[in-house]
């Protein structure tokens, strides 16, 4: 339904990059709590696939594509990017499954802002057998090397930072390793160096995340958190139960939500090969290329421009002053193209023209250019639009025409723009085309100046954007 509802948007609202639906890539990094110890499915319930759906539900974002590389019983030391700075000596680092998990994320999703989101903490405030507690600077500096190695891989990219949770202190756990009140202590020093981290990572891609979640778990311990056992058998409380990682996700979610707004989005037609084949429409009859709402389209979206404009050319006639047409001359366009946009019909509709060949044959040659246009480019996107209207269009050859485009077009899957009777453009209104046709003069009614143009691409761009 949500989807529904983003499509049917389009459709209705002017559509501009900067409100439209945000996605995201976010992979999150932590301990056993990240990872979602000791729920029957992790998957489901672990907190980064609670915080991905909820951020998912939010008003301006689509969908939150996500990673978790929580390791359960690690501390900041084992996210370093050298093996050979990791305490205890000879513990394995897992930043390259980190590194890994992130590609292989960004790679199919290679369009979308990248967030990082870290909580640890926790195991660093520990006494364990092979190694003391983790000590506020040397926390910070771990989270420094972490991040400055990350955001040189991903310069583009954000971190967040949230504050690790209360548990309750005094707990032995079967390795012997020891959390006192001291250790509890160290989680609120951690967060205090956060600051410092900010200041010496990259400037506004490292931001402070969460910090009420650790208040919430100490008030509803007993609630949210599940009862362990440690190696004397006494009860402690550290890893949240499948509903309080929700409420851990919302925490986190409400911190990551902002950066991610905040992250400029990324245009998907940017780089892309755009081919316009048509008539005097796309040539532009008098004016410059430069002036045509599909070149402005091309530049506003960083597209590469390709025009196939020809004045006088036809569909589906070879007429030896205006060329072959369109049915056979598109094999001349180039390979490889992303987007193909046909704008013709005009002048199969002019006076005799259609009477010539028969509504039929214009069909088949129709169909010829449908079919060789998907053979040629099977992994573009394809658009047809029609002519403007007329005087006396109803019954008329430029009726047949728009008609015929919207029905063998539409036979083979391909959108059509019925610029006849849905545009913004009024073809048969002599003060209209004064305003917005070339010449000045009201006589043209078919090409388009600049103002006309700059009138049609915002219809013509929600047009071609709803399909994507």
């Amino acid at each position: 339904m949500k989807r529904l509802l983003t499509v049917l948007s389009f459709t209705i609202c002017h559509l501009s990059f900067t409100f439209a639906q945000r996605s995201a890539n976010i992979v999150f990094i932590g301990n056993s709590i990240t990872y979602g110890a000791l729920h029957q499915q992790r998957e489901q319930t672990a907190p980064p696939t609670q915080c991905a759906r909820w951020l998912s539900a939010q008003e301006g974002i689509d969908t939150v594509y996500f990673r978790n590389c929580g390791r359960s019983g690690k501390t900041t030391y084992h996210f370093l990017p050298r093996s050979e700075d990791v305490v205890p000596a000879g513990d394995k680092t897992y930043f390259a499954d980190v590194v890994a998990k992130t590609h292989e994320l960004v790679k199919a999703h290679s369009t979308l802002p990248l967030v990082f989101s870290i909580m640890l903490g926790t195991n660093d405030t520990v006494e364990r057998p092979r190694n003391k507690h983790t000590s506020p600077d040397d926390y910070a500096s771990n989270l420094c090397a972490l991040i400055d190695s990350l955001l040189t891989l991903w310069p583009d990219a954000h971190v967040v930072l949230n504050k690790p949770i209360w548990y309750t202190p005094d707990y032995v756990t079967k390795n012997g390793s020891v959390a006192s009140k001291k250790s509890l202590k160290l989680l609120s020093e951690y967060y205090n160096m956060f600051a410092k981290v900010v200041e010496n990572c990259k400037s506004g891609h490292v931001h402070i995340g969460d910090s009420e979640a650790y208040n919430f778990f100490e008030k509803h311990w007993q609630t949210y958190i599940n009862e362990e056992k440690d190696s004397r058998g006494k009860s402690y409380w550290l890893h949240p139960n499948e509903q309080g990682a929700g409420r851990l996700a919302e925490f986190w979610g409400k911190a990551i939500l902002p950066v991610v707004k905040s992250i400029p989005l990324t245009d998907p037609l940017k780089g892309k090969q755009i081919g316009v084949i048509g008539d005097s429409y796309v040539r532009n009859h008098r004016e410059p290329i430069e002036n045509t709402w599909h070149y402005k389209f091309a530049q506003k979206h960083g597209m590469k421009y390709f025009n196939y404009g020809r004045n006088g050319n036809c569909i589906a006639l070879d007429l030896k002053q205006w060329g072959t047409g369109m049915y056979r001359r598109y094999q001349d366009m180039k390979d490889s193209l992303d987007y193909v946009i046909v704008i013709a019909g005009h002048n199969d509709a002019s006076q005799g023209r259609l009477d010539s060949i028969g509504i039929d044959t214009f069909k088949d040659r129709l169909g010829i250019l449908c079919r060789g246009l998907i053979e040629k480019y099977p992994h573009a996107r394809i658009f047809f639009f029609t002519p403007w209207t007329c005087e006396n269009f109803v019954g008329s050859p430029r009726q047949q025409v728009v008609d015929a485009m919207l029905e063998v077009c539409g036979s083979y899957g391909i959108p059509v723009f019925d610029a006849a009777r849905r545009s913004n453009i009024f073809a048969t209104s002599e003060q209209f085309r004064k305003i917005y046709f070339q010449g000045g003069k009201g006589t043209d009614t078919a090409h388009l100046n600049t103002r006309g143009h700059d009138r049609f691409l915002p219809v013509a761009e929600q047009f071609i954007l709803q399909y994507e």
